[in-house]
């Protein structure tokens, strides 16, 4: 869970905080799982796609995500998937 809070943060700060964007750019967005939160990466591919939907967040923006599942007992495998 405390994954998908940092998900969620990092999400929130690109998009109050976005790079300059040209025209029709992508924005690639990635998430890192604990195996056992199939529910949350689900929700995290809905809120990918509402974004990508809505026409008021990002008129010329295309969104593209990434999931990583991990393993809950191994804290490293997080660091290793995230470089």
């Amino acid at each position: 869970m405390a994954l998908l809070a940092l998900s969620v943060s990092v999400l929130w700060l690109a998009l109050l905080h976005p790079a300059p964007a040209r025209a029709d750019s992508i924005i690639h967005i990635g998430a890192i799982f604990e195996q056992d939160a199939v529910r949350d990466s689900e929700v995290f591919q809905l809120a990918i796609s509402d974004l990508s939907l809505s026409d008021d967040i990002l008129q010329n923006e295309r969104v593209t995500h990434s999931i990583k599942l991990i393993e809950a007992d191994n804290p490293f495998q997080a660091v290793q998937e995230g470089e």
